[in-house]
């Protein structure tokens, strides 16, 4: 399977494929955000989400490819793209603010326009931040780039920023071929679109999310991710229940030998991702994430609410074809353990 190029491309697949959409609301650009149930009917149900950082695109085309390989009698439900906007690219987020996406060729091209069509609010070396329509505009990521009530960033208080990808290395995601979604807080707080799932003020996306997993009541989240590295990993939640507990480590250490013994890279064992991670004797990496000092991400609240929750991540930098069959074996893994417990 190879990388969509843009959002509808993912619509026509699924309308071609005869999957029935969800439609669980309308993108800013006005753009469905959907969802496919497949499997069973039999409760509790499994939610499989991706592409809540559009840069990170072997994940949807993960996600969709589950819609049909997953075999399991339970109710699943498969969220492909969280950000349709960022999917389809720098110069189509633009577009939101002008009367068309202008030509972009290469990244110097995105700077030199964003100086040219901008409101500057911060520009430091290579880095520029301006405001144009009702859309913040970057040329790189921000997040640790601002103190929270930052006084630059009060105009954009509540609107989004976009920056374009800018690896050259990344199969699926070139320069300027996806879009990085920021969300500027009330209280002038830079973050990104997947740390605000429990918090009442929250983009649609994160509402949209929410609204699902309150109506299906998942008993397992996979959260599809990739990072900038070559090899798998995942991180695993610490549960409200010693049963859920000793479930979710059952999947954990199943995903690790699946992907182990399909000759897949693993990091090290010695790799550790952030501080608010810990590892425990059999290589599982329990994400912290009140230590985190953030708001909760979708694995974290799906953990904090109904249960067993991983966040899936896929090494940017290998091959595309690769980073899809690491994330379905593992998916498919932790499907069969958890089917096992509802036997």
């Amino acid at each position: 399977m190879q990388a969509f190029n843009h959002y509808a491309d993912l619509l026509d697949r699924i309308e071609k494929k005869n999957h029935p959409m969800t439609v669980l609301g309308i993108a800013p650009d006005g753009a469905p955000i959907i969802s496919i149930q497949t499997g069973g009917d039999k409760t509790p149900a499994i939610f499989i989400s991706a592409g809540s950082h559009a840069t990170e695109q072997a994940g949807v085309s993960a996600a969709l490819a589950l819609v049909d390989q997953l075999n399991t009698e339970h109710q699943v439900h498969i969220l492909p793209s969280r950000d349709p906007i960022g999917m389809n690219g720098f110069a189509y987020a633009l577009g939101l603010s002008l009367d068309k996406e202008p030509p972009l060729a290469s990244l110097e091209d995105a700077h030199d326009f964003l100086h040219t069509h901008g409101e500057v609010l911060y520009e430091k070396d290579e880095t520029l931040l301006v405001l144009i329509g009702e859309y913040g505009y970057s040329t790189h990521g921000l997040l640790g780039t601002f103190a929270k009530g930052d006084a630059c960033l009060e105009p954009l208080q509540g609107r989004r920023i976009f920056f374009p990808s800018r690896d050259t290395s990344i199969e699926g995601t070139a320069p300027l071929q996806r879009a990085y979604t920021l969300i500027v807080t009330p209280d002038s707080e830079v973050l990104h679109i997947n740390r605000f799932h429990d918090t009442p003020w929250a983009p649609v996306e994160c509402r949209c999310t929410r609204r699902l997993m309150a109506q299906i009541q998942p008993a397992l989240t996979l959260d599809l991710h990739e990072y900038g590295g070559e090899a798998f990993w995942f991180s695993a939640r610490h549960q409200q229940t010693a049963e859920d507990e000793t479930w979710e480590k059952r999947m954990a250490v199943a995903m690790l030998e699946a992907i182990a013994g399909s000759g897949a890279p693993m990091v090290s064992a010695d790799y550790l991702h952030k501080s608010f991670f810990e590892k425990d004797e059999d290589g599982v990496q329990w994400l912290l994430a009140k230590n985190r000092g953030e708001g909760l991400n979708l694995a974290d609240f799906a953990a904090d609410r109904y249960g067993p929750a991983f966040t899936i991540e896929t090494g940017m930098k290998a091959g595309f074809q690769n980073r899809v069959a690491a994330a379905v074996l593992a998916a498919q893994t932790a499907v069969g353990i958890f089917a096992s417990r509802y036997a």
